[in-house]
């Protein structure tokens, strides 16, 4: 018993001079401060500043009228008149609009070919050409769906003037151009706004890229000058490395926190990001990601020499790692090897819960599995840590 409470005694000493130890080195290390707290927060401001319009409106595009009747003119002032798109020039030919598309003058040409009328007007099926650049899909799918949605619209109004001309209401001739109304719903993102669907997982990745970059540098900043036995000596065992290891990730989940509190309380509603739980219940969630991220960070640090080499390593994982929280490809699509080996990932968890409770106003319960994902990676991530610092110290005693 009584050796039981000299451990106890030992290990909260050792934790809390881990915790007030790594407080005072973010504080004192410019680079780890500025790395960690100010570029967390500067960033998740400059990003949701830059994406605040939400949707991209008035696109430039040219136009090549061959046609030149009542309809082709008509068809423009529609694709004119809609939100995505811009008429910013009309050209005599494609050459010359093809010539102003490679200028980055206009992002999309729709070339309405001699002819269009007369098919339009006899019942057939005209042809317009839209050109768009692919490789940027937002540009392409801004010009494609201005276009298609006019070129319905104005088919549409042409069927019903021929019907009414056969005698038939208006009513009745316009169910029978349009026999089937779609009514599209938009859940959790009724604008469409790009922000909405961008900033919830760039704030996650955000945090990660932080975290990791400041556990590393002052890590690294210790190993250099051999610092970790002075000051920890009881390091060199399973249950003398644990309170070390807890403690240091204390200190940076008291600091995630805070700004955490400032991008949920300050910075996301400035700008109109929707946050459609409380702050409380996603700071609940947000624990055992931070955590997680941070014993990762711990556990990787033990491989690592130099301050250089855990900036190196930031810089080579980072984009998988954005690869894998199924950002830019969803998880279901990739090779099923790859989707189980994301989870090992803190962000492929943490971006999804997130989303779900920030954006989808769901509730800690609903979103559990991910919140018990988190933990058991946050309990696998502290083991691995506390072992490879036991490893490190003991090759540092043979060497």
């Amino acid at each position: 018993m009584k050796q039981f409470r000299s451990y106890i005694y030992q290990s909260s000493a050792d934790f809390t001079r881990a915790m007030l130890w790594e407080a005072k080195y973010i504080f004192r290390d410019k680079a780890v401060f500025f790395s960690f707290v100010i570029v967390a927060i500067a960033v998740s401001f400059i990003y949701t500043y830059l994406y605040s319009e939400e949707t991209l409106q008035e696109l430039p595009i040219g136009v090549v009228d061959e046609d030149n009747t009542a309809q082709s003119r008509q068809l423009l002032r529609m694709i004119d008149a809609t939100s995505q798109t811009a008429i910013y020039s009309s050209y005599l030919n494609l050459t010359e609009a093809q010539k102003a598309f490679q200028q980055e003058k206009i992002r999309g040409i729709v070339a309405i070919p001699n002819g269009f009328s007369r098919d339009l007007q006899r019942g057939e099926q005209p042809t317009i050409s839209v050109y768009a650049d692919a490789s940027y899909m937002l540009y392409y799918k801004q010009v494609l769906t201005a276009t298609k949605v006019s070129a319905t619209y104005l088919n549409a109004g042409v069927e019903v003037k021929r019907t009414s001309a056969q005698g038939k209401l208006p009513t009745q001739a316009h169910d029978e151009a349009m026999p089937v109304s779609a009514q599209v719903v938009s859940l959790y993102n009724p604008s469409l706004g790009y922000a909405t669907f961008l900033i919830p997982i760039v704030l996650v990745i955000i945090f990660q890229t932080t975290i990791l970059t400041a556990v590393g540098m002052l890590g690294g900043t210790m190993r250099e000058g051999n610092k970790l036995k002075k000051i920890y000596p009881n390091s060199d065992s399973f249950w003398g490395a644990l309170p070390i290891v807890m403690g240091k990730a204390t200190t940076y989940l008291a600091f995630s926190m805070v700004i955490l509190l400032i991008i949920l309380g300050i910075i996301m509603p400035l700008f109109g990001i929707p946050v459609r739980s409380t702050i409380l219940s996603t700071m609940v969630f947000m624990i055992p990601f931070i955590l997680s991220i941070v014993f990762m960070g711990l556990c990787l640090l033990n491989f690592l020499h130099r301050r250089e080499d855990a900036i190196m390593l930031i810089m080579y994982t980072s984009l998988p790692a954005v690869m894998l929280t199924s950002f830019s490809w969803p998880t279901v699509a990739m090779p099923e090897w790859l989707s189980v080996f994301s989870y090992i990932v803190p962000t492929t968890l943490g971006s999804k819960g997130f989303i779900s409770i920030t954006q989808m106003g769901a509730h800690l319960t609903t979103i559990m599995p991910y919140w018990m994902g988190m933990w058991a990676l946050c309990l696998v991530y502290l083991v691995l840590a506390t072992i490879t610092k036991i490893g490190r110290a003991s090759c540092r005693e043979r060497v």
